[in-house]
């Protein structure tokens, strides 16, 4: 029996056979090699990435921050009593390196609450009475005040607060944004005023509270029917949520989450003053963990602290251009396949900017920023030919 044409072949055929053969196992030894080659490459790179910022934290001239970091930390944990006013003295005195004066700032505030008391007695009114210290702190703030020095013909005049139109972002002098700058200059803006507020509320046993619009805040406070009203210091009046709302910016989904228009309670507002210290480190020192470290114990106590949550995201994307910077920024598929470790920090980075949208946070349009700049424009000239006035219910007396 023969065997099958397939199979009869010659000498000749046999050996060419057997060169191919060799040809394709070198071909596969090189290749096997070079991609050993380029995993031990890949391997070594990896070892050699620097995968956190630079950090400042050993530099002396942080050492005020770790300590208004660790002391507002105690406040959040229960380790010491939660106290605004001593939360943001020690968060602008990080930026001064330990270089403010308590006693002054303190002194001031006390100055404010003591004028207050005084015009609430000469007009006829229960300084007791929470309404009336509610409306009273607030006149101080909003209202030009003249008072009769008790047992004496003079009297003293207290100005109200103005807006600070010249740098209200703080670009220019970002300590523009601070209390103590307030207390001094009587200029302020949304992040000043507020927290001014509320201080004078705490150490007089008031009951107000912080609450968030787009790049903005302002004050809710209850009314002995349990009815809130919303001061908006920045003009010096009483405004109602439709006139919050009528900024348009205010979505649905961020009324639903609960990023706006929510009243905060002191722990949340004391986790909102440590992320305010972690931009203020960043603005003085650049990005490093201990911004991340901020956002993160701010967010551990307040979850839907938008700023917080910008801060991380904005920590992390410089996170990852820093990494990525380090091995050649190579497209997203071949990071995910060589240098897994730079590419999950991709994701955690584009996670926490998914979250923000969903959250429903509306960037502010530039169009919709320069008419707002130009009603600031207005409130500015009319600040110029006329003292604030307060449009409210007149106090029980």
């Amino acid at each position: 029996m023969g065997f099958p044409n397939a199979y009869l072949q010659s000498n000749g055929q046999r050996n060419n056979q057997l060169q191919i053969f060799e040809q394709d196992r070198k071909t596969y030894e090189r290749q096997q090699a070079e991609k050993a080659q380029m995993l031990n490459d890949a391997v070594q790179a990896n070892n050699d990435i620097r995968y956190d910022l630079p950090s400042n934290i050993n530099n002396p001239e942080v050492t005020e921050y770790k300590k208004s970091f660790i002391k507002l930390q105690r406040m959040l944990n229960g380790a010491e009593p939660a106290n605004l006013k001593q939360a943001v003295f020690a968060v602008e005195d990080a930026y001064f390196g330990g270089k403010l004066n308590y006693s002054t700032f303190n002194g001031k505030i006390q100055r404010l609450i003591e004028i207050a008391r005084m015009k609430a007695t000469e007009d006829g009114y229960n300084w007791k009475d929470p309404l009336v210290r509610n409306v009273m702190l607030f006149r101080v703030l909003a209202d030009k005040l003249t008072i009769k020095v008790p047992g004496k013909e003079g009297t003293i005049t207290s100005y109200p607060m103005q807006y600070d139109f010249e740098d209200f972002m703080g670009e220019k002098d970002y300590t523009n944004m601070f209390v103590c700058k307030l207390l001094s200059s009587k200029t302020g803006q949304c992040h000043s005023l507020p927290l001014l507020y509320l201080i004078l509320c705490e150490e007089t046993g008031t009951q107000a509270n912080l609450v968030f619009a787009p790049s903005h805040s302002y004050i809710k406070f209850k009314d002995i029917k349990g009815n809130w009203h919303n001061i908006e210091l920045t003009n010096g009046h009483i405004v109602s949520d439709a006139y919050i709302l009528g900024s348009g910016f205010i979505k649905a989904e961020a009324l639903k989450n609960r990023i706006y228009m929510e009243p905060l309670d002191k722990k949340q507002t004391i986790a909102h003053c440590l992320n305010d210290l972690g931009l203020e480190y960043s603005h003085q020192f650049g990005y490093d963990k201990f911004i991340s470290q901020c956002a993160d114990t701010a967010l551990k106590y307040h979850p839907t602290n938008l700023s917080a949550r910008m801060s991380k995201a904005n920590y992390q994307t410089a996170r990852f251009e820093y990494v990525v910077n380090q091995v050649g920024r190579p497209h997203p598929d071949s990071l995910k396949t060589q240098y897994p470790k730079v590419y999950q920090l991709l994701q955690e980075r584009n996670l926490t900017y998914q979250y923000i949208d969903r959250s429903g946070y509306q960037e502010m349009p530039k169009e919709a920023y320069q008419a707002w700049l130009r009603s600031i424009d207005k409130e500015k000239e009319k600040q110029k030919h006329r003292p604030k006035m307060i449009e409210y219910l007149t106090p029980i007396k």
